[in-house]
């Protein structure tokens, strides 16, 4: 049921993950090796124990390789097949010689351990701190982990209690148990993850300019009246940049769309390095951009606003044949302090209104200037 779970939720709901497609196939191979145990019943115990594992060795690896796509965004290295292949070939040599079921049963728990071990650090270094399912995963991954190490030390320990893998014995049933727990457990966990990061990135969609990765439109506008209900009740100032890249229409003409979108992009990040972690930074359609600046009286909005002036006018960018482009950008400021807020009963829309004048005031004095009301 898991293996179809995944399966179905890789083909319709996230098709377009690669790691959710690996960790499917690590399902899939977990499944196989789970359902190949009871050949030792009728194969000699080498090679029955040789095929089980080698598949449940392989859906380990690429659990590995899931995460470290999922985490990283990028493939794994080959570190977890080379400890796999070593594994496999000293089973393939203990097939061949006459090996108690213990010693069996120790190397391919430390095998295990060593194969999980990848997966363990790219959870514990970096995926602690990405979507909380991981960290459930991680939890998971790491009992299994210790079984693993209690069940190894145990058959090197007590061999005389490692006849056959359902000779009765408390740390045999615990380990069997939990690692039946933690594929199924971290499998969910993972797809939980995959689910929490693509509700994340569709909030984003929603709220985000997809080119410039600044807030929309319609999320500037809600955040800018929240800004201003902030500044009224904590009676602190705020100004209001707008913010027009001049003759963009040439650039896209004479240029083409695909290095005015570049413009954008370069623009954006040059301006989103000057800005506060609490300043609003919204495109407002094509080419115009607003930045909303709390606790910022006057003089701090025009210092800021002739900064990025500045920095615009020094972009150096790759323009039509590899010829070097060069932009500037108008901007509108308004400021207003609390007393204007209290008093004048300021709304967003007047706000916005006064600083547009402003901004079309520096396009008819000549463009790339600041203008302040």
């Amino acid at each position: 049921m898991l293996v179809l779970d995944l399966w179905l939720a890789r083909r319709s709901l996230m098709a377009e993950r690669p790691e959710l497609r690996i960790w499917a196939w690590g399902s899939l191979l977990a499944l196989l090796g789970f359902v190949s145990m009871p050949l030792r019943l009728w194969m000699p115990m080498g090679p029955a124990i040789l095929l089980s594992n080698a598949l449940l060795g392989a859906g380990i690896v690429f659990y590995g390789h899931a995460v470290h796509q999922f985490v990283h965004q990028q493939k794994a290295p080959l570190t977890g097949w080379l400890v796999y292949g070593a594994g496999v070939l000293l089973l393939a040599w203990m097939a061949l010689r006459t090996t108690p079921y213990a010693f069996y049963a120790a190397m391919v728990s430390f095998w295990f351990t060593w194969l999980l071990v990848p997966t363990l650090q790219v959870l514990l270094r970096k995926g602690w701190q990405l979507e909380p399912s991981l960290r459930t995963m991680a939890i998971t991954l790491m009992v299994c982990w210790t079984a693993l190490v209690v069940r190894g030390v145990h058959a090197l320990q007590e061999p005389d209690r490692y006849r056959h893998l359902l000779h009765p014995d408390w740390v045999q049933s615990l380990t069997l148990l939990t690692a039946f727990l933690a594929v199924i457990g971290s499998s969910f966990g993972f797809l939980l993850a995959n689910i929490e990061r693509t509700q994340g990135q569709m909030q984003r969609l929603a709220s985000c300019d997809d080119l410039t990765g600044c807030y929309n439109r319609a999320t500037a506008r809600t955040m800018l009246g929240h800004l201003l209900d902030r500044c009224r009740r904590e009676g602190t100032p705020m100004a209001l940049l707008l913010l027009d890249l001049d003759h963009f229409k040439r650039v896209n003409d004479e240029h083409g769309h695909q290095i005015g979108d570049e413009v954008l992009r370069r623009f954006s990040a040059a301006v989103r390095l000057r800005l506060r972690a609490s300043d609003v930074f919204g495109r407002m359609g094509g080419e115009e951009f607003c930045v909303g600046l709390p606790l910022t009286d006057r003089a701090g909005a025009i210092e800021l606003a002739e900064a990025l002036r500045q920095t615009t006018e020094a972009l150096v960018l790759p323009g039509k044949g590899g010829q070097p482009l060069a932009v500037t950008v108008s901007v509108g400021v308004v400021a207003v302090c609390h007393t204007a807020l209290e008093q004048h009963g300021t709304t967003l829309e007047l706000l916005y209104g006064s600083a547009d004048d402003l901004l079309y005031q520096a396009k008819r004095l000549g463009r790339n200037r600041v203008v302040i009301g």
